[in-house]
């Protein structure tokens, strides 16, 4: 019988054991992990991945970051040299402080250590000088600058390299879990328990994006009124509103519980258990925002009218409303749509869009409206029995004409809700069903506009 170590056996064992004890033998499920990981970070690089960058190196990176006090045993004997590149990263990972202060938004959360882990692997690959004869993406950026520096320069030290790739990592890991954060918020309760895990490139992208960090300065401490006290319909499910008697167990109210079990039974048996009331919103149309991203709107306004658009994002989910934003100057552009029952992935591509746009153009009303109107009527969701909300946001004195808005209005029975923001449109003022004008851009206002029946 052998004697050798568990991690002698053979080269494809070697490979998948972690620097982490706890760990071991890295199985499936975590080598997916990795890849996914390495995935993330290929996609967002410059240039081809380092071939020593393996499943097994995101895997070690990844636990760094996610394990309160990740440990490896420094007396352990390397048995090949994609280990002792593992663990050469690894410990000079642990020894970094920005591994440290980064661990306050990654330990024991998933999502944010994958983007911690691929934003680390990115940057350090774009350190690392790029392997002899590639033919990577960058590596002609690299040349050039090799050329200039002149030739065998020296590869620097893994420590300074990997202490500035943690330094980046930790910012992207900070952002990330705001980014996370608002999108399991806003969706809560509707599909939050998928994991977003598979959204790693897009919360890592949008942590990197400044637009992005505005935006969340803005909804931050943002409380947007609930549905409840609103017209609804009575279900088993829903908003509380008060109490009742019955004999629907789902809803009993918990000191029901304490009762005797005698009691309990003859209560319920006779209709008479304390139920919570609960019902749900009353059936409506979508939420349609209308975003003016015209030359005027730069700066402060744009991201005052894309923070009350995730406000109003939030409102639809509560409601169980279909939601549509669409930026227009002198005209309109795509549309970005989330059905009533969004989940956290949805708040993530609401963000990316609001956050792609820049401002800039003419502005045309007439045909923002127009267009949201003919959206509305295609879709079916505007029917005489459903009304659905138009909300334009714009600082423009653009003429239209009221009676031809009117008319297209009703015909998809959509409201006008009109937000000025800095100005006044006296042909807005006489269509619009709620007209409001904005001042100071800040959050009262924004829960003024989000606050409608």
């Amino acid at each position: 019988m052998s004697n050798e170590p568990v991690q002698a056996e053979s080269k494809e064992n070697r490979r998948f054991v972690s620097v982490f004890q706890e760990i071991g033998v890295i199985d499936e499920v975590r080598f997916y992990r990795g890849e996914k990981i390495l995935a993330v970070a290929k996609s967002i690089a410059d240039r081809d991945l380092d071939p020593r960058f393996s499943a097994a190196l995101a895997v070690d990176v990844f636990y760094t970051y996610y394990f309160p006090l990740p440990f490896i045993d420094e007396n352990a004997v390397d048995i090949d040299d994609e280990t002792k590149f593992r663990r050469s990263v690894v410990a000079a990972m642990i020894k970094s402080e920005h591994v440290w202060k980064a661990k306050a938004h990654t330990t024991a959360d998933s999502v944010t250590s994958v983007v911690a882990a691929a934003s680390f692997i990115e940057r350090l690959n774009s350190l690392l000088p790029p392997p002899q004869g590639g033919e990577g993406k960058g590596n002609k950026r690299q040349e050039e600058k090799e050329g200039q520096q002149g030739p065998q320069s020296a590869e620097p030290n893994m420590e300074e390299m990997v202490k500035k790739a943690a330094e980046a990592a930790m910012r992207d890991a900070e952002m990330a879990k705001k980014v996370k954060m608002t999108a399991e918020r806003l969706g809560a309760g509707r599909g939050s328990v998928f994991s977003l895990e598979s959204s790693a490139e897009m919360i890592l992208r949008l942590a990197r994006e400044t637009d992005v960090m505005r935006i969340l300065e803005k909804i931050e401490g943002l409380k947007i009124p609930s549905a409840r006290g609103k017209s609804g319909t009575r279900y088993s499910r829903g908003w509380i509103t008060g109490l009742e008697y019955g004999n629907e167990i789902e809803r009993v109210h918990p000191n029901q519980l304490a009762l005797p079990d005698e009691l309990f039974y003859a209560e319920l048996a006779n209709d008479r258990l304390l139920l919570y009331q609960k019902e749900l919103p009353a059936s409506r149309g979508p939420i349609y925002v209308l975003l003016d991203k015209s030359g005027s709107m730069v700066g402060s306004k744009i991201d005052w009218a894309r923070a009350v658009s995730v406000a109003l994002f939030k409102k639809s989910i509560d409601e169980g409303r279909t939601f549509i934003v669409r930026f227009f100057d002198s005209i309109p552009y795509n549309q970005m749509m989330a059905r009533g029952n969004a989940k956290p992935s949805d708040v993530l591509r609401l963000l990316s869009y609001l956050a792609r746009i820049k401002a800039g153009g003419g502005t045309d009303i007439t045909r923002a409206i127009s267009a949201s109107v003919s959206d509305i009527q295609k879709m079916r969701l505007g029917g005489k029995e459903k009304i659905s909300d138009v909300v334009l946001i714009t600082d423009g004195e653009d003429r239209l004409s009221p009676e031809v808005l009117q008319r297209l209005l009703k015909e998809a029975n959509a409201r006008l809700h009109s937000i000025m923001i800095q100005g006044h449109n006296t042909f807005l003022q006489q269509v619009s069903y709620r007209y409001l004008v904005v001042k100071k851009l800040e959050k009262g206002e924004a829960l003024e506009v989000v606050d409608f029946a």
